[in-house]
């Protein structure tokens, strides 16, 4: 397998060092990590589907053709400071979801064994260089085609988390937008950096899903409104509800906040650039602070695909409003 150790590729050129456990993702500058893609078959992804929550980040992606999955190419994707173009994280993805967007795409036995027959080859090398890591769940030796399988390993190296992870499933329950999902990622994060304040909101927002046709042109959007993980479901207005009464208890549990019982109305709106807005107006909760926290929420909501409406042939506005129920701090009223 003659790309089997790519990681490596990574760690060579960022200076890594087993021996005293150092690794600096900034050793080289960035645009030596993108000299280094120009010698793959591939290619810079032009339009990214994916965005970052915190503005005062950028992401760059490439593609490269790579046999160590059967069908399934490799993407790293940079993110790093706009300001001076310091690298935060580097994420290598093994993902399915990246070149075919078919909701019910089910992999039968022998893809399953050769994913996690990658996924191994990885993680025996990690473990070689850095031990064992803190790992948690486990794959047994013998897989079928119905089980989903879920492990992840962390490493904590100098300054440096490596995160690899790999998931295989083939749950399909459309009504509830769960979706096959067969993906190995392999991550180095940077935190503690000097004059560098450790953001907690970083993560990918998917845009999102083509199959890639034609790395020198742009992914093309999609012809519906899309939220992260969305991509595939039916009522993608819904599921985008569903993810904004996600993000207001992950900040009343951040901001350690007590709600017995309560009932937020909320409202937004979806510009034709894609640009999310509040409804102000629309807004309500007899609880201020919880007001106000969603309001903040919305706000700081990432650009997503706008609604294109085939009748007319351009991207036209949309707009929700729906009530948020929440008790003992959990929402009871998911759609």
């Amino acid at each position: 397998m003659k790309k089997v150790l790519l990681f490596f590729i990574v760690l060579t050129l960022i200076g890594c060092s087993p021996q005293n456990q150092s690794l600096d993702l900034n050793k080289n500058s960035l645009l030596d990590y993108f000299e280094r893609e120009k010698e793959y078959t591939g290619g810079k992804i032009l339009s990214s589907e994916f965005f970052i929550i915190k503005d005062k980040f950028e992401l760059t992606s490439y593609i490269r053709s790579d046999n160590s999955v059967p069908d399934v190419d490799l993407i790293v994707r940079y993110i790093y400071h706009k300001k001076d173009s310091i690298i935060k994280i580097i994420r290598n993805e093994w993902d399915i979801s990246n070149h075919n967007k078919k909701l019910n795409n089910k992999k039968d036995l022998r893809f399953r064994s050769d994913l996690l027959k990658f996924y191994e080859i990885l993680e025996n090398n990690l473990q070689g260089s850095y031990g064992k890591g803190n790992v948690k769940g486990n794959i047994p030796r013998e897989i079928n085609n119905k089980d989903t399988y879920l492990k992840e390993i962390k490493w904590l190296i100098g300054n440096t988390i490596i995160e690899l992870n790999i998931l295989m499933s083939n749950t399909y329950e459309k009504k509830k937008n769960i979706f096959p999902t067969h993906r190995i990622y392999l991550s180095y994060k940077v935190i503690n950096s000097k004059d560098k304040p450790d953001y907690e909101i970083t993560e990918f927002i998917k845009k999102n899903r083509k199959k890639i046709l034609n790395i020198e042109y742009p992914i093309r959007s999609s012809l519906d409104t899309i939220f992260s993980d969305c991509e595939n479901s039916d009522d993608k207005i819904r599921c985008m509800n569903n993810k904004v009464r996600d993000l207001i208890i992950q900040r009343i549990k951040k901001e350690k906040i007590q709600i017995k019982n309560d009932t937020l109305k909320m409202g937004y709106s979806v510009q034709i650039d894609g640009r999310v807005e509040p409804l102000k107006n629309s807004i309500k909760s007899n609880n201020k602070k919880l007001e106000k926290l969603a309001l903040d929420i919305i706000e700081n909501l990432p650009i997503i695909t706008p609604f294109y409406s085939e009748k007319m042939r351009k991207n036209v506005y949309l707009a929700s409003i729906f009530f948020v129920i929440i008790k003992n701090n959990e929402v009871v009223n998911y759609e």
